[in-house]
C-alpha cells in the first residue's frame, strides 16, 4: 500500500507573468495623412499594455506623440501640435516602452509595476482658467526605494477638434511629482493652451521600474537584455534655452530611451522632446504650446527633472515564473525491520519544488500546502537534531535563493504552520505519546524571499523531507 501525500503549490500576492516591450517607430508626416496611423508590437501581448513614448525634436513648431486604441497587438500614433500652429508636423522618430499592467519581478528580483489611472486632475499656465489638482497614485505594494516613473495618456476624451487638420485642442500631456516607494502624483497639464474646455476623464497609463539602477533579462529568444533607469536633477530647461544632456544608466550603440518629467517647476508646463541620443546619454529640452506668448524658454532656477528608462536594444520579453512540485516516498520503516507499508511503520516522504521560469514569484509570496492521509500520524519530534523541528529544507543546486526556519510549535512568524482542517493554521502540535500528532492535517510551508529563476544553468531547485507513521 503505497499512501498518497498531496501536496501543491500556491502563490500569496503573486507577481503576474509579464510581457515587455521596447521599440522604435517613426511618427509620420501629418501634412500627407493627417489620420492616426497603427504600429504594431513585435509579439502579441495577452493583456493590453501600457505604452509610454518619447519622440524627437524634428520640426520647429510645437509638437507631442499621441498614443490611442491600444490592443494586445498594437496601437495609434499621431502627432499633435498645440494651438497657435497649424496642426500639421513633419514625421518623428518616436521611442515606446509596452509593459502589462500589474506587479512583475525581473530574475535579479527587481520589481517593475504598471497601471492605468482615470483622472481629470489637472495643472495649468497663468491665464487658464479652472482649478488646478493632482491625483494621487498608488502602488500595489511598498517598492524598495524611490522608483523611475514614466507616464503617457492613453485616451483622448477631450479632443474637440479634428486633429491633425487642426491643432489639438485642448493640448494635454501627462505630468508628475512627489515619486515616493510608495506612489507619485499625476495630472493632465494643459501648459498655457488656454482654447477649449477644461479637460475631460483621460486615462493615464504609468510604468515604475527601480529608480537609478540596471539589470538585465532574457527576450523571448533567451538573449539578454540590460535595462537601466535614472533620475535625474532639476537640470532640463526649455526649447529656447538648448539641449540638456543626461546619462542613460548604460552604453549601447542601438538603445532604446523614453524620459518624462517628474517635477513641473515651470509654471508654463511643458513636456519633453528628445534632442540627442548617443549610446550613453540623452538630450532633452521642455517644449511648451505658444498659447499666451511666444517664448519657449525655463529659467535655470525652474529647470525640470526626468525619469529616463533605458533598454540595449529592441525587444520583446515574456517573464514569468514555472513552479512545479513532485513528492516520493523515500523509505518505509516498519516495526520488523522491514519495507513495508504496515500499522506503526514509518514513512519518509521528499518533496521538490523547481523554477524553470525566466522571473522569480513575488517575494514571500511561495506557499507549499501539504494535506496528509487520514491513515497517516505527523511525526512531530526533530528531523535533523535538536530543535529543528519536523520538517527539514534542503536549498538545491542551483539554489533556490530562498531561507527557511522553524521557531517553534506555536510560533506563527517561522516558515512552518499547521491545521486540523486544512483551512485554520493556528494549531499547535504535540506529541501524543508515540511522537506524532494525529490530529495535524496539513502542513504549510512558507520559505522567505525571492525563488530564484533559471538563468540558463537549470530550474532552481528547494526539497522538504518529513516522515508520517501509518495509523
Amino acid at each position: 500500500m503505497l499512501l498518497a501525500l498531496a501536496v501543491w503549490p500556491a502563490f500569496l500576492s503573486p507577481a503576474m507573468a509579464g510581457r515587455f516591450e521596447a521599440g522604435s517607430f517613426t511618427a509620420h508626416d501629418t501634412f500627407g495623412n493627417r489620420n492616426p496611423v497603427r504600429v504594431t508590437f513585435q509579439q502579441p501581448f495577452d493583456t493590453v499594455p501600457i505604452v509610454v513614448a518619447l519622440a524627437d525634436t524634428a520640426g520647429n513648431n510645437s509638437a507631442s506623440i499621441r498614443i490611442t486604441n491600444v490592443s494586445t497587438t498594437g496601437f495609434d500614433e499621431l502627432i499633435l501640435e498645440p494651438d497657435n500652429w497649424d496642426g500639421q508636423h513633419i514625421a518623428q522618430n518616436v521611442h515606446y516602452i509596452a509593459v502589462e499592467p500589474g506587479r512583475h519581478v525581473l530574475p535579479d528580483g527587481q520589481i517593475v509595476e504598471a497601471g492605468r489611472i482615470s483622472t481629470a486632475a489637472t495643472q495649468f499656465g497663468s491665464g487658464v482658467a479652472g482649478t488646478a489638482s493632482w491625483q494621487s497614485v498608488s502602488f500595489s505594494e511598498l517598492l524598495p526605494g524611490t522608483p523611475s516613473v514614466i507616464a503617457q495618456i492613453q485616451s483622448a476624451n477631450s479632443e474637440t477638434q479634428s486633429v491633425a487638420n487642426a491643432p489639438s485642442r485642448p493640448h494635454i500631456t501627462a505630468i508628475m511629482q512627489g515619486l515616493t516607494s510608495a506612489g507619485f502624483q499625476v495630472a493632465l497639464d494643459r501648459s498655457q493652451a488656454n482654447s477649449g474646455p477644461i479637460p475631460s476623464s483621460e486615462t493615464i497609463g504609468w510604468i515604475a521600474f527601480p529608480g537609478n539602477l540596471s539589470g538585465t533579462f532574457p527576450d523571448i529568444a533567451s538573449n539578454p537584455v540590460t535595462w537601466s533607469s535614472v533620475n535625474t536633477g532639476a537640470t532640463i530647461r526649455g526649447w529656447d534655452n538648448g539641449c540638456f544632456t543626461s546619462g542613460i544608466g548604460q552604453t549601447s550603440s542601438s538603445r532604446i530611451v523614453v524620459a518624462k518629467k517628474i517635477s513641473r517647476n515651470n509654471a508654463d508646463g511643458g513636456w519633453f522632446r528628445r534632442c540627442s541620443l548617443n549610446s550613453s546619454t540623452i538630450g532633452l529640452r521642455v517644449d511648451e504650446d505658444r498659447d499666451q506668448d511666444n517664448e519657449r524658454s525655463v529659467a535655470s532656477a525652474d529647470a525640470e527633472r526626468a525619469s529616463i528608462i533605458a533598454f540595449s536594444r529592441s525587444f520583446h520579453a515574456l517573464l514569468e515564473p514555472d513552479i512545479s512540485a513532485s513528492k516520493v516516498h523515500v523509505t518505509f520503516e516498519d516495526p520488523f525491520g522491514g519495507e513495508f507499508a504496515l500499522p506503526d511503520a514509518v514513512v519518509e516522504y521528499l518533496i521538490t519544488v523547481e523554477n524553470d521560469g525566466n522571473a522569480p514569484p513575488n517575494h514571500d509570496s511561495l506557499i507549499l500546502t501539504e494535506a496528509l492521509p487520514s491513515s497517516l500520524s505527523l511525526v512531530v519530534s526533530d528531523f535533523a537534531g535538536p530543535g529543528s523541528g519536523p520538517i527539514q529544507f534542503q536549498d538545491g543546486s542551483p539554489s533556490s535563493g530562498l531561507s527557511f526556519s522553524f521557531a517553534g510549535f506555536g510560533n506563527f512568524a517561522d516558515s512552518v504552520d499547521f491545521s486540523t482542517d486544512g483551512v485554520n493554521f493556528t494549531y499547535t502540535p504535540s506529541d501524543s505519546g508515540d511522537g506524532t500528532d494525529p490530529a495535524v492535517t496539513h502542513i504549510r510551508i512558507q520559505p522567505a524571499g525571492f525563488m530564484a529563476p533559471n538563468t540558463g544553468t537549470g530550474a532552481t531547485s528547494f526539497a522538504i523531507r518529513l516522515k508520517g507513521k501509518i495509523n
